[in-house]
């Protein structure tokens, strides 16, 4: 008989926060939608944590950590980008068709985040802890939430770019480019802090809804130099 542990209450606070997350999307309430966001990683990272200390991982709370991610950091994303998006269609001045594609192409994230973490799922165990195949499905989520809170207009509202950050952000999740795990700071604390560094040199050069994407660059960016001159082990 399988019982729920610890860290699996948790993970099921995870997918409460996701889900109240996607009720606000609703509402447009972009702060509480990222206030419960943020709650929601806060216990994704503690599950984990809790799971390694308790030396108490199992099958089950894997995969229901990965059920909790899908809602919470890809359907919640994609639900916050179309309301964004749709009541500011009509002021836009494109072709009915591309403002109609701006719609549907934040319906990829959900369905990317799943393939991603059954990915993982299947393949974890067998390498080491510095770094992901792929874009955490976390990291991704937080940065459409913030993304969102910062309110972007101007070229991010053009169909052409506004599909393709969403196409290239989602494509990284499936991708085999290695990402630095922001879930272990020490051994990788040189690349980190140089992270930071990018961020907020970011931050202070460009608004925040071009910095957030100039600081997703500079994390692929410099996980891949990581991975090449610190190590190789991917999980």
């Amino acid at each position: 008989m399988v019982h729920l542990r610890l860290p699996d209450f948790f993970t099921l606070g995870n997918l409460l926060s996701g889900l109240i997350a996607l009720a606000y999307t609703y509402q447009r309430a972009w702060n509480i939608v990222l206030i419960a966001m943020a709650v929601g990683a806060l216990c994704d990272v503690l599950d984990g944590a809790l799971a390694r200390l308790l030396r108490s991982a199992s099958a089950m709370g894997r995969e229901l950590d990965s059920l909790a991610d899908l809602i919470t950091f890809g359907v919640v994303p994609a639900f916050a980008l179309y309301h964004y998006i749709r009541p500011l269609l009509g002021a836009l001045p494109y072709h009915p068709e591309a403002r109609y594609l701006m719609l549907i192409v934040p319906f990829l994230l959900p369905l990317l985040a799943a393939w991603r973490l059954a990915r993982f799922n299947v393949e974890s165990g067998g390498g080491g802890d510095l770094f992901f195949s792929g874009m955490p499905t976390p990291f991704q989520g937080l940065f459409w939430t913030v993304w969102i809170y910062a309110g972007p207009t101007g070229m991010w509202l053009h169909p052409a770019l506004w599909c393709t950050l969403i196409g290239v952000v989602g494509l990284m999740m499936v991708s085999r480019w290695p990402f630095l795990s922001l879930k272990k700071p020490r051994p990788a604390f040189p690349w980190l802090a140089g992270l930071a560094v990018w961020t907020a040199m970011s931050l202070y050069l460009f608004p925040v809804s071009t910095a957030l994407p100039v600081a997703v660059l500079g994390y692929a960016l410099i996980s891949r130099v990581a991975s090449r001159w610190g190590g190789k082990n991917l999980t």
